[in-house]
């Protein structure tokens, strides 16, 4: 793991079966852990880096460029939230945006609620 919040082996391993973010675009999802890690792309060989969200919801995974930048700032911003708090069990809501570039593309944001 490169970067993580109270991300479990067990999340690790359900992680395998993540459900992709854009699948579950516009909804919100009371995240309890997050990740960022790489691994290798099955098609290409490649390492790449993923995002990983332990939620409420589910798994979920992504390898949005901008999401991972907001995956980033949510693991510190949970970091932040736990040791301000008495109890361990810190989680946060997101919801999962789509934008468009001016090329048309899809990409994925997460906004803090």
């Amino acid at each position: 793991m490169n970067k993580s919040f109270h991300f479990t082996k067990k999340d690790e391993i359900n992680s395998v079966s993540a459900t992709p973010l854009q699948k579950v675009k516009g909804q919100i999802l009371t995240v309890t852990g997050a990740a960022i890690t790489t691994r290798i792309d099955e098609e290409t060989g490649e390492e790449r880096e993923v995002g990983l969200i332990s939620a409420e919801e589910g798994t979920f995974s992504s390898i949005s460029g901008t999401a991972i930048k907001g995956l980033d700032l949510i693991i510190d911003y949970m970091t932040d939230l736990a040791a301000d708090s008495e109890t361990e069990a810190v989680t946060c809501q997101i919801k999962v945006n789509v934008g468009k570039s001016n090329a048309g593309r899809e990409f994925i944001t997460l906004e803090l609620i």
